[in-house]
């Protein structure tokens, strides 16, 4: 059985704008190569149905957003292949392993997620380059996010082994919204509505059900960052029907884990709601 680690953080001080600016430019004069997304502009074109394609994580930010069902930012991995230290890390840890940070919102917002990250990858026996992947992810994400979603009072940071045991049905997420990046192996599918029979999705219909034309399936790249609104989103347009890809398996049987960042957002406790989260 896997074991959970979860640690609580309350941020009471955020970072001023202009500080928050000022480190992400010098995080961008070291690295440029690691930062570099696809440039792609931000016209409002659905990409190629569900989702808002975007050159950086601030084009989140603007109001086209609210259209889609859910946010692209496409790169290329600057990190070696590390499948096989993912593996490795899956037999230390055990198959399916979360690392999870649960972070509140203060007074000044969330502030600074150096420490978060931290936390997190003390935990994990990585290459160096993916740890620097994944610290920075985490630190530029989870801002972004709770930029996004004002409204939230907590985020929960998680990095994940995932292998046999992942959300392979279509789905919709039943909280307020998560994003993901694949670090390895293969990304997050996903489909526009009206490729989708909504009766089949909600009474647990097949996939070959709930899919009209497979050849509409997309998917996020390796590295790519993912935004995805779940039902609880407060816009109209939310709720992206998506799955986890198919899972793969090395020659030897065993399956081919995935290391994958996810940055959540909760329904807000001053909220009135009865759902459960997909698991």
């Amino acid at each position: 059985m896997a074991t959970t680690l979860v640690m609580e953080t309350v941020m009471p001080n955020a970072l001023s704008n202009n500080d928050r600016q000022a480190n992400l430019m010098m995080n961008i004069q070291e690295t440029p190569e690691k930062l570099q997304a696809t440039p792609t502009p931000l016209a409002a074109v659905k990409s190629p149905f569900p989702l808002l394609r975007a050159s950086s994580l601030e084009d989140w930010l603007h109001p086209e957003s609210a259209q889609f069902n859910g946010l692209l930012m496409e790169r290329k991995a600057w990190w070696n292949d590390c499948q096989g230290a993912v593996d490795q890390v899956s037999r230390d840890l055990g198959e399916d392993e979360k690392l999870i940070v649960s972070v509140k919102r203060g007074p000044e917002g969330f502030g600074d997620f150096q420490d978060v990250a931290e936390k997190i990858l003390q935990k994990v026996n990585l290459p160096q380059d993916v740890k620097d992947a994944v610290h920075g992810d985490i630190c530029q994400l989870a801002t972004t996010v709770g930029e996004l979603c004002p409204w939230g009072d907590s985020l929960l940071v998680k990095l994940e082994l995932i292998g046999e045991k992942s959300c392979r049905r279509w789905h919709r997420d039943y909280y307020c919204a998560r994003a993901i990046v694949s670090y390895n192996s293969a990304g997050t599918l996903y489909t526009a509505d009206d490729n989708v029979n909504f009766w089949e999705l909600e009474h647990k219909g097949g996939n070959e059900r709930i899919i009209r034309d497979k050849s509409e399936i997309r998917s996020a790249g390796v590295g790519d960052m993912l935004f995805i609104k779940g039902v609880k989103f407060p816009e109209p347009v939310k709720g992206l029907v998506h799955r986890s890809p198919e899972t793969q398996y090395h020659d030897n049987g065993l399956a081919v884990n995935r290391l994958v960042l996810k940055v959540d957002v909760p329904v807000p406790a001053a909220w009135e709601s009865d759902c459960d989260c997909c698991p």
